[in-house]
C-alpha cells in the first residue's frame, strides 16, 4: 500500500470540526502517540534530514500497542510503508542499531481521527510544533498517487481554506529546530 497525504498548519480546529460534521464525517477516536524516529546515515543529508526516497524507522507507541514502521520519505507524493506490531521495544532498538539506524528524536502528539469517504483526516496537536491537519488516503498502485494527491488538496481547501500547506514531515521541522538549537529536543 502507498500512503498519499497532505499536511497543513492551522491556527485552530473549531471551523474544521464544524465543516467535518456538516459533511457527515465520522469521528473515530482521539489518541496520544509517541513516535521514536530512527535515521540511517546513508539516507541523511548534510543537515541530518532524510533525503527524498530515503527510509526511516519509527517506533510508534499508542493505545498500549507498539508498532515498528519503515517509511519511504516522499514529501510530495507519498511513499511505501511497512508496519509490524512489536512487543519488546528494547530488542527492536538493538536490532535497528545492528542495521545502523540511530535514534534521532521523539515526536509527541495528540491525534483526532475522522473518516470521510475513503479519506482519513487527522487533527494533530504536536508538542512544540503546533496544530496541523493531515488528509490521507491509501492507494494500491503508483499510478493512483497524483489523482489522489489532487483529491486530498481539494478536500483540504474545503476543510481548511486558510491553512498553510506544510510539505515538511514533522521530523524535518524538528530536525531544523535541533540544527538551530541542539538542546531544544531530547531523544
Amino acid at each position: 500500500m502507498i500512503e498519499v497525504e497532505i499536511k497543513a498548519r492551522v491556527n485552530d480546529f473549531n471551523n474544521i470540526k464544524e465543516t467535518l460534521i456538516e459533511k457527515g464525517a465520522k469521528f473515530i477516536k482521539s489518541v496520544d502517540q509517541i513516535d521514536k524516529i530512527f535515521g540511517l546515515s546513508k539516507f541523511l543529508d548534510s543537515e541530518n534530514k532524510v533525503v527524498e526516497g530515503g527510509i526511516i524507522a519509527r517506533i510508534r507507541e499508542k493505545e498500549g500497542k507498539n508498532i515498528l514502521e519503515f517509511k519511504e520519505i516522499s514529501r510530495q507524493k507519498g511513499g511505501i510503508e511497512l508496519k509490524f506490531e512489536i512487543s519488546d521495544i528494547d530488542s527492536i532498538k538493538k536490532f535497528l542499531s545492528k542495521l545502523d539506524f540511530k535514534e534521532a528524536f521523539t515526536v509527541k502528539k495528540t491525534r483526532e481521527l475522522y473518516s470521510y469517504k475513503n479519506f482519513t483526516i487527522c487533527l494533530d496537536t504536536v508538542d512544540q510544533l503546533g496544530k496541523y491537519i493531515e488528509i490521507e488516503k491509501m492507494v494500491v498502485t503508483p499510478d493512483e498517487k497524483e489523482k489522489t494527491r489532487n483529491d486530498c488538496l481539494n478536500l483540504l481547501k474545503e476543510l481548511a481554506p486558510f491553512s498553510e500547506i506544510e510539505n515538511r514531515k514533522y521530523g524535518d521541522i524538528i530536525q531544523e529546530m535541533i540544527n538551530k538549537d541542539p538542546q531544544s529536543f531530547k531523544i
